[in-house]
């Protein structure tokens, strides 16, 4: 993450970082937790999950550009974006191995972790929190006429 100095209009930036830096930060963190999802299974996470926010709000990146961009691993985030799209980043991912858990089960393995159901039930109400969560700006500041 990086903490961006004054933009000249009384405002701070911080920016969270690519999608590729934030899915292997991510990929370390389910590592340590016993998670066995691979960090290409979650980039892809975060791209679908930044492709649902920005189909409810424009992404920083989208403001100040003349030309298309892609959501691609090159994409990079705020850190108020990330926020908001980390949970149902969260939420993919743990649905993705509550199923690869309950495929293992199939195969005579040990379980843990949350079953499918469970995983699908909280992915959904990650999915529904997206659209009141996305309308929610960044902090900002402001002077008036009188330098207050």
């Amino acid at each position: 993450m990086q903490l961006l100095p004054n933009d000249g209009t009384g405002n701070f930036r911080a920016v969270a970082g690519t999608i590729s830096e934030l899915a292997a930060l991510y990929h370390q963190k389910l590592t340590l937790k016993g998670y066995s999802l691979l960090q290409e299974e979650i980039q892809a996470a975060f791209i679908e999950e930044v492709k649902r926010y920005a189909g409810w709000q424009s992404l920083t990146c989208q403001k100040s550009s003349a030309v298309p961009i892609a959501v691609d691993e090159h994409l990079i985030l705020e850190a108020f974006e990330w926020v908001i799209i980390e949970p149902c980043v969260k939420a993919n991912c743990d649905l993705i191995q509550a199923s690869l858990v309950e495929a293992s089960r199939s195969m005579g393995g040990d379980g843990f972790g949350m079953s499918v159901s469970e995983a699908e039930q909280a992915y959904e109400a990650e999915k529904e929190k997206m659209p009141k969560n996305a309308f929610v700006q960044p902090p900002f500041s402001f002077k008036t006429a009188g330098g207050n």
